[in-house]
């Protein structure tokens, strides 16, 4: 079976940067903005939900799980392309990571489904980071390691993110399969390449500092702050935005 991409975007119509990358993936959106976003891309790859529905990243996702069938990826919509940690230069120098085509990020997708379902995982997704430097080759994938929100794949399971997280829901859902079923599958040897930076829209447009504050502290509440904890006192949002996660279950 052919997995479904899904990209859910907020106000964004005019900054789809993976559009041609990903060409096959939907971008879920709201009913207000559709209009904005078939302009951009064409009927076919819209999918408009309740403007209700949307606002909230957990919610806007449980929506796509609930609505758009397994297996099935969701990407965010500032991720540019897919890379790989090992690559080589023309020149036959080690280069320590390069982008993937297109046609080999869809080929890695499939892989990474493939792998999952024999090994009876729900829930996988790439590496964090896409600085090569950091890969250790002999390590290409981990079991026991949180995959975040721009890119996230999902076969067949119960799970639903926690709207009370906020914008922690990606690491919420990553430590609730964790807790129940013991392991998730990522692939180290890829990741993502975001355009961050001042991309208007999609969280950005709603990320103030008091609301990073609030939800770093629910999901501590949640889950202990052995498990994941952000600093106490933050003096830039900068330093709320990754948390330092230890899962006390054994890898490979």
């Amino acid at each position: 079976m052919i997995p479904k991409i899904a990209i859910p975007s907020y106000k964004r119509a005019d900054r789809l940067v993976g559009r041609d990358y990903f060409k096959s993936a939907l971008y879920v959106v709201p009913e207000s903005q559709a209009d904005e976003y078939i302009a951009q891309v064409g009927k076919r790859r819209v999918v408009a939900i309740p403007d209700r529905v949307d606002g909230n990243m957990a919610r806007k996702r449980n929506w796509i799980l609930k609505n758009m069938g397994r297996p099935l990826v969701m990407i965010d919509d500032d991720v540019v392309c897919l890379r790989t940690a090992e690559g080589m230069k023309d020149n036959g120098k080690l280069n320590q990571a390069r982008d993937l085509t297109s046609e080999e990020a869809t080929e890695v997708i499939a892989h990474g489904f493939n792998l999952a379902n024999e090994w009876g995982i729900v829930f996988w997704g790439l590496n964090i980071n896409p600085d090569g430097r950091i890969y250790h080759q002999y390590r290409p994938f981990s079991l026991n390691q949180i995959v975040l929100g721009p890119f996230q794949a999902h076969l067949v399971h119960g799970f639903l993110y926690d709207p009370k997280m906020g914008t922690k829901e990606d690491y919420d859902f990553s430590i609730q399969v964790l807790n129940d079923e013991r392991k998730l599958l990522r692939l180290n040897k890829y990741s993502y390449v975001c355009d961050h930076g001042d991309n208007p829209g999609g969280i950005v447009s709603y990320r103030t500092m008091d609301l990073e504050v609030q939800y770093c502290r629910a999901i501590e509440r949640k889950w202990g702050r052995d498990i994941i904890r952000y600093p106490m006192k933050p003096k830039r949002i900068s330093q709320l935005l990754n948390g330092r996660v230890n899962i006390p279950i054994g890898d490979v």
